[in-house]
């Protein structure tokens, strides 16, 4: 699929490997803000599939072996009775039929102190295996059950073994977006969910065993508390059913340029839109004619895949022949539809949703423009922002970003700035350019707020990091919408660790020709780098006349603890030796006739 390229491959697999293969972990108070249990919200069915060949309802419990890693008591890993036993739902499952079910919790994160045990994995497994051959004559099958929950730095996995100690995990929660103060919902109650095991069992028909299956998604974190946290796990009405004739199902969909999809494009950056989704034929008859079709703007453009047939147990990835390039400015929408000769017995996993993006004069974005949470880092320092394709050179002045308000939001007085980051050939991020901090004030929040670069950046063809952060806490970043993990990333000032995440900050580029450079430095612009610094402080001055400029750090306490001069026309570079600075964050003031310029740095 597209989506696993950027611009510039190589450049992008390179940071992937630079950068942490997890999202920045969440916090006690992360979950402790979030809303408690949702009302129940059924979701939506399809028809039943075939034959049920087994099912367990949790009507007797000895049907399950419950193994929960040494802990004892109820409210510790899995239990089977009819009431809810945790500290986060009062009324369990909604499940169909009622009764009892299976219940995994972790102590109570709440309670002081916290009990939630560390180290553990829960389980619960059949207690016999299951002859899916003898039942039906056939491997030809899916587990279904009903769930509810909610996740936050879980790992919910489903497992399968022929053998009853070897498993196979043919499911996991991990698409489900996460609950905390940030935003995220629990699951539908109940949501139903469906796993195809024919793929795996094609080539061994032996009898299995079923395990559920909870963890921590932080192995490395072991012993933070906070990694063992879970709201509740729910399971209940366990089926294997005989698979349905015909079931087309998309696995994965891609719209985008170069490997990213954003919503807002500048005219200078449009470039042919590519369309791909790959389907999965769960279904036991080969489907014939298969076609993915997209149509923009009620028929302004239409384009269809070659037709094709999909065997049964085949994934294939589908092109729409003819990309489509926007040519004039305004919203376009894009619906898709997947056809083939037979009905789909469950129409609605081959459904891609609606594609809405629009063409500016200037904006560059990634998010969809509706907040959905924010980014922040607790009480240490962050940046936090996301990558871009520059399909065309072109010269960057400003970012634009939105800052949450509220109770819960941005702190008035943190001081906020924007940094612009390129890629090198060892795919590590390097700074470009970036604002003069800004002291937030209430009329900055829950607002586009454009930030000018000290610097202008020209951007050639490539990806560029465009990141918002604060030396401080009390900023937070709104996030609207989601993507693919190590497309937008987190610096974690007090680590110097990059992390990525699935929510999208809001944070775009800004084209405008209009926008100047920053009217606070007068005749001088300067920016400071690498920042966090270690050994050497780079501090770029620019003017357009001869400048006499005095340098000093400041320690956080204002005392004086470096300081430099220097007398230029044009552009010069000054390097400072701070190995021998405390860690800590310290200012850089930039003295001249014009005026006084004060920036921030972090030392390692």
């Amino acid at each position: 699929m597209k989506k696993q390229l950027l611009t510039a491959t190589a450049l992008f697999f390179a940071v992937s490997l630079s950068a942490q293969k997890q999202p920045k972990l969440l916090t006690f108070q992360d979950l402790l803000s979030a809303p408690t249990a949702k009302e129940p919200k059924p979701e939506n069915t399809d028809k039943t599939l075939g034959v049920t060949l087994w099912s367990d309802n949790f009507s007797t419990p000895t049907n399950w072996v419950l193994d929960n890693s040494g802990q004892t008591g109820i409210d510790f890993g899995w239990n089977i009775n009819s009431v809810s036993d945790g500290w986060w739902a009062a009324n369990g499952i909604a499940s169909t039929g009622g009764g009892n079910y299976a219940e995994l919790v972790n102590g109570d994160p709440t309670a002081s102190p916290a009990t939630q045990a560390l180290g553990v994995t829960y389980t619960m497994t059949t207690a016999a295996p299951i002859d899916i051959v003898a039942l039906g004559g056939s491997n030809q099958v899916s587990i279904q059950f009903q769930q509810y929950g909610a996740r936050f730095n879980d790992l919910q996995e489903v497992q399968i073994s022929t053998n009853g100690t070897t498993w196979t995990t043919v499911s996991n929660n991990l698409s489900e977006v996460v609950l905390s103060s940030s935003g995220g919902a629990a699951y539908a109650n109940p949501t139903n969910k469906t796993i195809n095991l024919a793929p795996i069992l094609s080539t061994n028909p032996a009898p299995i065993w079923i395990r559920f299956s909870w963890t921590t998604n932080y192995p490395s974190l072991a012993t933070n508390p906070n990694v063992w946290i879970t709201y509740g796990w729910f399971i209940d009405n366990v089926k294997i059913v005989t698979n349905s004739t015909n079931d087309l199902s998309v696995t994965s969909d891609y719209v985008g340029s170069a490997g990213l999809f954003y919503t807002q494009i500048p005219t200078t950056q449009t470039a042919p839109i590519d369309f791909e989704v790959d389907l999965f034929n769960g279904g036991v008859n080969t489907q014939t004619n298969v076609q993915y079709n997209i149509n923009v703007n009620g028929g302004a453009f239409t384009g269809s895949s070659p037709s094709t047939a999909i065997v049964s147990l085949d994934t294939m990835t589908l092109t729409v022949a003819t990309p489509f390039t926007p040519a004039a400015l305004g919203a376009y929408t894009v619906v898709h539809s997947i056809t083939a000769d037979s009905t789909d017995d469950i129409p609605t996993n081959n459904v891609v949703g609606n594609t809405a993006f629009s063409v500016t004069n200037y904006i560059y974005a990634r998010d969809n423009g509706t907040a959905a949470g924010s980014t922040s880092n607790g009480t240490d320092g962050f940046e936090v922002g996301n990558l871009f394709d520059i399909v065309a050179p072109q010269t960057l002045k400003a970012v634009d970003v939105r800052l949450l308000g509220g109770a819960n939001g941005t702190v008035v007085g943190t001081e906020v700035f924007v940094k612009i980051y390129s890629i090198d050939a060892n795919g590590d991020f390097v700074f470009e350019s970036e604002s003069d901090p800004v002291i937030v004030v209430a009329g900055d929040l829950n607002t586009n707020r454009t930030f000018v670069l000290s610097m202008p950046v020209n951007m050639v063809v490539g990806t560029y990091l465009a990141v918002c952060g604060a030396y401080s806490q009390g900023l937070k970043v709104v996030n609207a919408g989601t993507t693919d993990p190590q497309t937008s990333f987190l610096l974690d000032l007090f680590d110097n660790t990059w992390y990525y995440q699935t929510a999208i900050p809001y944070v775009r580029l800004n084209f405008s020709p209009t926008i100047g450079l920053d009217e606070n430095s007068a005749n001088l612009n300067s920016m400071i780098y690498p920042n966090p610094a270690d050994g050497i402080l780079n501090i770029k001055l620019q003017s357009e006349t001869q400048t006499a400029v005095s340098v000093s750090i400041l320690d956080n306490t204002g005392k004086e603890v470096l300081s430099s001069n220097t007398d230029f026309n044009g552009t010069e570079t000054m390097s400072l030796n701070i190995e021998n600075l405390s860690a800590g964050i310290y200012s850089v003031r930039l003295a001249s006739e014009t005026g006084v310029v004060t920036k921030k740095f972090v030392k390692k």
